[in-house]
């Protein structure tokens, strides 16, 4: 990706240092270009790829309210670690809250996620970081006690 990466930062100089989508594209659509080999050119198979990612968009939006604390509303649906490894899909969040091994496998994924952002952010805002911080604090509490609740 190095090339690539050198190839977007040249179109984000020659444009003041915004780097376009359509720009991109319009690049990417030669086929010499460093760029082409990312993208789906067949149509049918791109709109396939489109058609699911606005799926998952959909599923993604999808809320529960939870009874016990009626302003609160969670997704609907979920995807596990495991389950993408293995061709992806969503689960009901019910169901993966009501299962202990599905829940331990939803609170890695959030300590995984929580770990990510750690890194992205210590670069940018020390305020955010520190109530990330607080949030992997809360998601360690909440595992913990979750360890204990089922031994």
């Amino acid at each position: 990706m190095k090339e690539e990466r050198k190839f977007l930062e040249r179109m984000a100089l020659r444009n003041g240092g915004l780097l376009l989508i359509d720009d991109v594209l319009s690049a990417a659509k030669d086929k010499k270009c460093v760029l082409h080999r990312h993208f789906e050119w067949d149509d049918t198979e791109a709109a396939n790829q489109y058609r699911r990612e606005q799926a998952r968009g959909m599923i993604q939006k999808c809320k529960i309210i939870i009874t016990e604390s009626p302003d609160i509303s969670i997704r609907a649906f979920v995807s596990l670690s495991d389950d993408q490894k293995n061709g992806g899909g969503y689960r009901m969040t019910a169901t993966v809250l009501s299962d202990d091994d599905m829940k331990a496998q939803l609170l890695r994924d959030i300590r995984t996620t929580i770990s990510r952002w750690k890194r992205q952010l210590h670069l940018l805002d020390v305020e955010t970081l520190a109530i990330i911080n607080r949030l992997e604090k809360v998601v360690s509490k909440t595992a913990t006690i979750d360890q204990h609740v089922t031994v």
